[in-house]
């Protein structure tokens, strides 16, 4: 028996007759990126019992998914967090020094009964991204989770938002079918484009790759439902607002509303349902007892939303005398590590440029393009490591402030989350995602 309530982006709980397991609680505005949660604004949204979860399942490090803001509402002192067993243990320090709660760490690919209601099993990244695009780096960040209720036997897979493809979805399908000896019930998956793309590009027509991405996501969902046949589907993560000044771009994030999905499946025998941000799916012996809600996961927020977040600053702002030398000083220091880390670490012969245009403060106007007579316009950087005789050269311009660029470079915060968090504006030319180009960025760090 499961009872599945879904908050906000990954923010879910599963439910027995005994106990709760929650996975990735976020709620409000994020530490590092510029998302706040949709449609939930905060905790007294939601019911105070989720609080009292035995299990809090954190799939990874972004966060939209550890937010230690919303892990410090629950309250159960002997809350126990699932996560995998990651080779750097970042994961796992954190949530120690944060919380002082107990920690299960998980052997990806291994069954693992946690109590009598709820058995576990970890999936961890096999991919770096969805489209099947060359990747160097190998950067093992992402997780998801198989949850098997122990009396029913009936089995959820919740992909979090970890990449995957058909073969890496029929490897997930084949380990249930041998290890839980049973097909997946229950499958939730989000759609669309949870990163910078493409509303943070300044040089694209963003409405016709929006489009262009919402399409491509409801035919892989095609190919995902179709293969796995499960009885119930929710769309579940991806879900956010883009807050504060940029909060313009929310028009152009790629999601598909639920009338789209719907539709695109509507040929299949998968139920699918919409509980975004509070609705909820109790799946028992196939029988489902379903509580809807018409929230869109698409890009339109109401007014009262908008005026909720739009004035909001961000996680990097801060009053600063600016000091471009000292700003020089740090950008040399991380350029040198940058390119040790690639040769020694990685082996990676990069051809690319990357350029950094720096502002003390700049604004977007009416189009959603860099207001020039609002911005001010400090200083460019580059990193540039290749033969000047190459012909293919992936080029991509940055455009960030003062302070986000200078706390990036000093470690302040993660590049990871910042690149995909819509505070940072692009060109990138050709219009190529290059995974490594923009992993790589990891490593410019002082």
């Amino acid at each position: 028996m499961f009872k599945i309530n879904h908050f906000a982006n990954s923010f879910i709980t599963i439910q027995s007759e005994n106990s709760t397991l929650a996975c990735d609680p976020w709620i409000g505005e994020t530490s590092d990126n510029g998302w706040y949660s949709y449609p939930i604004k905060s905790s007294k949204d939601i019911n105070n019992k989720v609080f009292d979860a035995d299990f809090v399942y954190i799939s990874h490090l972004h966060c939209d998914h550890l937010d230690f803001k919303t892990l410090k509402k629950f309250k159960n002192r002997n809350l126990i967090f699932i996560i995998k067993k990651f080779s750097n243990g970042i994961l796992k320090k954190r949530l120690q020094n944060n919380t002082g709660k107990k920690i299960l760490e998980l052997e990806p690919f291994k069954k693992v009964k946690i109590n009598k209601d709820f058995s576990v099993s970890i999936i961890p990244q096999i991919i770096s991204n969805s489209s099947d695009l060359p990747d160097n780096i190998n950067y093992d960040l992402d997780t998801s989770i198989v949850i098997q209720s122990n009396k029913t036997k009936e089995v959820f897979y919740n992909n979090v938002d970890m990449p995957i493809n058909l073969a890496i979805l029929k490897k997930i399908n084949n380990f249930v079918k041998k290890i839980f000896k049973r097909k997946i019930d229950i499958f939730c998956y989000p759609l669309g484009a949870a990163c910078e793309f493409p509303q943070c590009f300044l040089n694209l027509n963003r409405a016709r790759e929006q489009k262009k991405l919402v399409k491509n996501s409801l035919n892989d969902l095609k190919k995902y439902l179709s293969y796995l046949k499960p009885k119930v589907f929710f769309p579940a993560g991806g879900t956010y607002a883009i807050y504060g000044k940029f909060h313009k771009l929310n028009k152009y994030i790629a999601q598909p509303s639920f009338p789209q999905i719907k539709s695109a499946i509507s040929h299949l025998n998968t139920k699918v349902y919409n509980i975004i941000g509070g609705g909820y799916i109790n799946f028992m012996n196939s029988n489902c007892a379903v509580k809807e809600t018409n929230i869109n996961i698409a890009n339109s927020f109401d007014k009262s939303f908008v005026s909720h977040i739009k004035n909001k600053k961000y996680y990097y702002e801060k009053k600063e005398i600016i000091n471009l030398n000292l700003l020089d000083n740090i950008f040399d220091k991380a350029k040198l590590n940058y390119f040790r880390v690639l040769a020694m670490k990685k082996g990676i012969n990069t051809k690319w440029d990357i350029y950094f245009n720096i502002f003390k403060k700049y604004e977007l106007n009416k189009q959603c393009q860099i207001d020039e007579k609002k911005s001010q316009f400090l200083k460019r950087y580059q990193l540039s490591n290749h033969n000047s005789s190459l012909s293919k050269v992936h080029k991509l311009e940055c455009y960030l402030e003062y302070s986000l660029f200078k706390s990036l470079l000093s470690g302040r915060f993660p590049w990871n989350t910042s690149l995909t968090g819509s505070t940072i504006m692009y060109k990138r030319t050709p219009n190529i995602f290059n995974v490594d180009q923009q992993f790589s960025l990891n490593f410019l760090r002082a």
